[in-house]
């Protein structure tokens, strides 16, 4: 699995800013989402990283495909739609 990075912010847990109360990650899991069979190594297809601040931009649309949903949530931030990288897929 992928170490948690939020995909809005890209804050990562051992790089928090000082003072930051955004410690807590959340794994959102699209509606693609892929439940992986047990033993099974990777990151899960379809589910992405949120800091708690952001998770719930990724909460608000866990109905969508995780395209579409990132697709969304860049736009509502007001920033370019960019492609997630394979593993995160």
């Amino acid at each position: 699995m992928l170490p948690p990075r939020c995909h809005v912010c890209h804050l990562e847990p051992a790089r928090p800013p000082l003072g930051d109360t955004r410690n807590d990650f959340v794994l959102v899991y699209f509606a693609d989402a892929v439940n992986p069979p047990p033993g099974w190594v990777g990151h899960p297809p379809g589910a992405v990283w949120f800091c708690g601040e952001h998770a719930p931009l990724g909460a608000e649309r866990e109905h969508l495909g995780s395209d579409s949903a990132l697709r969304d949530i860049d736009t509502a931030l007001g920033r370019l739609p960019r492609r997630l990288p394979k593993a995160d897929r």
